[in-house]
């Protein structure tokens, strides 16, 4: 997860706000490479939810863009001991 999170945060727009360039550049590749069959339609990108729940979030003080976030320092070990 924490190398999950590195991908994630910060994020200027907000927690779950996917940018529009890179939303259509994922559309495009995975067409390209047979993921979906067809471009997707007008319909399928929406931010209007994502932008009401970070709103609601920021009004409660909540950090929704991760500028607070640092990776957590993780030691690997054999076997996970």
């Amino acid at each position: 997860m924490n190398e999950i999170n590195k991908l994630i945060w910060p994020n200027a727009a907000g927690i779950g706000i996917m940018n529009t360039a890179d939303y259509k550049r994922t559309a495009s590749i995975s067409q390209q490479f047979g993921v979906i069959k067809k471009a997707p339609t007008a319909g399928a990108y929406r931010t209007d939810l994502a932008k009401k729940a970070v709103a609601l979030l920021k009004a409660q003080g909540l950090d929704v863009n991760g500028s607070a976030w640092k990776p957590a320092a993780v030691t690997l070990t054999a076997g996970g001991k």
